[in-house]
């Protein structure tokens, strides 16, 4: 009975933990390019929720070895001293580093050092090799034989179905009803409010506040930066403010420099859509009607997660909504929209159909429709060589340092007529209008950073009438991430903020 019970927990754990390490490691590869060598080998798609379910499965395993520990120990003490007691304890202290940091990144607490996680499931890799080498050293190829008894394989793989429903109902209810209250403070309509990025407003001092972690996102501080939430609103319009850390004010955007063989994006990564030097920063804000985790089941991981759709360049994966309902996402960025004092109204929804010649496939990430407004980039055909600008300022023939080129205060571009120095830059953002009109528009936002924070306000109306936008009411869940110089290299979090607006305002008349 014992050996069996040894069985069945010896099958788990190793079920277990390779299926949260290898999650992991997918999971891994968002922000480490290290391991995108294995591709092929790691699981693609909606990872998150499966690293869930191994990594309960993987809690519930090591409990169980804690119990067969406390009542085979007097029978194993003098046995265990033949071991290498380094290894094995060493391992233990391993398992629990990566299960205490787990549970922690899970509810988004901030850890001592942002990657000791990771390290701790390293860790783990090379706990198993020398864990695997020990045994092998005392019993050879008779190992498998010791460990794998041909009797009670019925009992046991009843044992492991149950035990893995168990997880299963476990992780379903931590997919659903995970999630953090953001209270809505309630504002008098006739109050003013400039969405500036000052927060001066003597509202903003009192509203409640959300502190979350938000980690694995390239540049900041060991990957991780805190973002504080604040919300409000007077029936008809919700304000948002948020802050965040970020030593660098990022207000590059790939510049076009001239060179000896003509002008050249400067990009390290934009080649393949995963810039992550020459970028400005921004901050994004996901909202949804249900809360589950993986940003609400919108990330699907790997180089080509999604069947019958074209790979992506990076290897990272895509955001797209395979359910049918559209979940709003408002994307400030430092450039292109703040002097807009917009934000880019965009979504997830079901991919779209590829398009001929089209080098960046967005799966389910889309725009909303637009009057007019937009910005462009300022060169003709994308290589990574040299590109031909659309466009040049009227008088100046020397560096220019703007970072957006107003498409009325430039002219074409003519070659004849490039008298710019080696070494001069042009802005890669041009200016079509100065702002969006239209659905796009819909998110008025504005930023400011002062001594490593950025302070940003948003505003929208709670209900615009947009099939692409989620009415802002009681129940709905928001996620957030913040760039830092990086085009798609965000931060993100677990938890869903599940937004609570008082009974005293009502959000229901569509305005």
């Amino acid at each position: 009975m014992q050996h069996r019970f040894f069985v069945f927990l010896h099958t788990l754990v190793l079920v277990a933990v390779v299926g949260a390490l290898a999650t992991g490691l997918r999971l891994s590869t968002i922000s480490r390019d290290t391991w995108l060598w294995l591709d092929g080998l790691l699981p693609a798609g909606r990872v998150h929720i499966w690293h869930a379910f191994f990594a309960v499965l993987l809690l519930i395993a090591t409990l169980g070895y804690v119990f067969y520990r406390f009542r085979t120990v007097s029978s194993r003490r003098k046995k265990s001293l033949r071991y290498h007691t380094l290894v094995q304890y060493g391992g233990y202290a391993v398992l629990l580093i990566l299960i205490v940091t787990g549970v922690l990144q899970t509810l988004d607490y901030r850890l001592p050092h942002a990657a000791l996680h990771y390290y701790a499931a390293l860790g783990l890799i090379l706990y198993l090799v020398l864990h695997a080498y020990v045994y092998f050293l005392q019993w050879g190829k008779a190992l498998l034989a010791r460990i794998w008894v041909p009797t009670g394989q019925i009992k046991l793989l009843f044992a492991l179905g149950s035990v893995a429903c168990v997880s299963f109902v476990t992780t379903l209810w931590l997919n659903h009803d995970l999630v953090r209250p953001l209270s809505v403070a309630k504002l008098d309509p006739l109050t003013a409010i400039d969405i500036d990025g000052k927060a001066d407003e003597a509202f903003w001092q009192t509203a409640p506040q959300v502190d979350i972690v938000t980690r694995a996102g390239a540049n900041f501080t060991d990957g991780s930066t805190p973002v504080s939430v604040k919300a409000v609103s007077n029936g008809s319009e919700s304000y948002f403010l948020f802050r965040w850390h970020d030593s660098t004010q990022s207000l590059t955007h790939l510049p076009l420099v001239k060179t000896a063989e003509g002008w050249k994006v400067t990009e390290n990564g934009f080649y393949r859509f995963d810039e992550r030097s020459h970028y400005e920063d921004k901050f994004a804000v996901m909202l949804s009607p249900s809360c589950q985790l993986g940003g609400d089941g919108t990330a699907f991981l790997g180089r080509q997660p999604l069947a019958y759709k074209p790979a992506n360049w990076h290897g990272k994966g895509y955001h797209a909504a395979l359910d049918g309902v559209t979940r709003d996402l408002w994307h400030w960025k430092a450039i292109r929209t703040n002097d807009m004092f917009l934000a880019d109204d965009n979504y997830f929804a079901a991919p779209v159909a590829p398009r001929t010649g089209e080098r960046r496939y967005t799966a389910g990430y889309q725009t909303d429709g637009k009057e007019s407004g937009a910005y462009v980039m300022n060169w003709q055909w994308y290589r990574n060589t040299t590109v031909v600008p659309k466009r040049v300022p009227l008088e100046s023939t020397t560096a220019q340092t703007d970072s957006v080129l107003p498409w009325f205060g430039a002219k074409p571009y003519q070659a004849r007529e490039d008298h710019y120095p080696l070494g001069s830059q042009l802005p890669s953002v041009l200016y079509r209008s100065n702002r969006f009109e239209g659905d796009r528009a819909d998110v008025r936002a504005r930023a400011q950073w002062h001594d490593g924070v950025w302070t940003l306000e948003m505003a929208r109306k709670n209900h615009t009438g947009s099939s692409h936008d989620v009415a802002l009411d009681s129940g709905v869940c928001m996620w957030v991430a913040a760039f830092d110089g990086a085009q798609i290299a965000h931060t993100h979090h677990q938890m869903a903020l599940q937004l609570n607006y008082p009974a005293s305002i009502s959000t229901k008349e569509v305005l």
